[in-house]
């Protein structure tokens, strides 16, 4: 099994306190923002000019960068352009980084009667984008966020995507718990041939439909459930743990968040 953490949990670590953590911990990176930056293009360490460095810096501590989280979304028709390019930025930084793949959104479905529209929408960007990867060996992951989280919005994406070779499914197991919850057998056939990366995250349940992040372990996602079915079906793909520590400032620190996941993942 193959573990990952994001860095949008750890906001305040700086790039060589997180090598040290993780190679620690014994999980790869998965970036989401370095040295308070989230854009690829403005990532100090990713420059051509640090670039040697580190690499260097990466295969001493034994780590791999095994993606970069975008904020990227397509749902916009005003803001596709501008989306578009800042994902085909990113990846031709993950091109020369050697990152393989990068996080894109679909995002929102403002008007729900008009589902389909805004999907091809989605599926506008996601083939502009996934056309430039493909050509410098980049994965682009949708991930299961907003309101693309339920069967019905999926099934229009991977229906007009299927034949493309770069794109991908991010299942962040959080996302889709909040239109499936424990019956997910639904929502993941319809996925389940595009998975290429997984968020694992825990959260409990509250009362009219909202939820509080808590340890791995400690919540009510059908985590094992979940695991178990991608391991039996061959998923060989990172599981990597979002701690949205950057995004709710309360949640736990990352010396207690990850050391949590880890031990949760390796009991299994």
């Amino acid at each position: 099994m193959k573990l990952a953490i994001s860095t949008l949990g750890c906001p305040d670590w700086d790039f060589m306190r997180i090598l040290k953590e993780y190679s620690a911990l014994g999980a790869d990176i998965e970036v989401r923002g370095i040295d308070g930056e989230m854009e690829a293009d403005r990532i100090d360490r990713f420059t051509p000019a640090r670039e040697r460095e580190t690499k260097a810096l990466l295969e001493q501590y034994g780590l791999k960068i095994v993606g970069f989280g975008t904020s990227c979304k397509f749902h916009d028709p005003a803001a596709l352009e501008e989306n578009i390019a800042c994902a085909k930025r990113a990846i031709d930084v993950c091109a020369r980084m050697g990152i393989p793949s990068i996080r894109v959104f679909g995002n929102d479905i403002p008007d729900k009667s008009r589902m389909a529209e805004t999907a091809h929408t989605v599926c506008t960007g996601l083939k502009a984008v996934c056309a430039h990867g493909e050509q410098q060996g980049v994965g682009v992951n949708l991930e299961i966020h907003g309101d693309f989280n339920s069967t019905q919005a999926l099934r229009l994406v991977v229906d007009e995507m299927a034949d493309t070779p770069a794109f991908g499914i991010l299942w962040d197991i959080e996302h889709s718990d909040k239109t499936c919850g424990d019956d997910f057998m639904p929502f993941y056939k319809v996925i389940r041939p595009y998975v290429r990366h997984v968020h694992v995250k825990d959260y409990i349940r509250k009362p009219g439909g909202a939820f509080e992040l808590c340890l791995m372990g400690k919540g009510d996602i059908p985590v094992k459930a979940i695991l178990a079915q991608l391991q039996r079906d061959g998923y060989d793909g990172y599981y990597s743990f979002e701690w949205e520590k950057k995004w709710v400032p309360q949640l736990a620190e990352p010396e207690v968040a990850f050391p949590a996941f880890i031990d949760y993942m390796k009991a299994l």
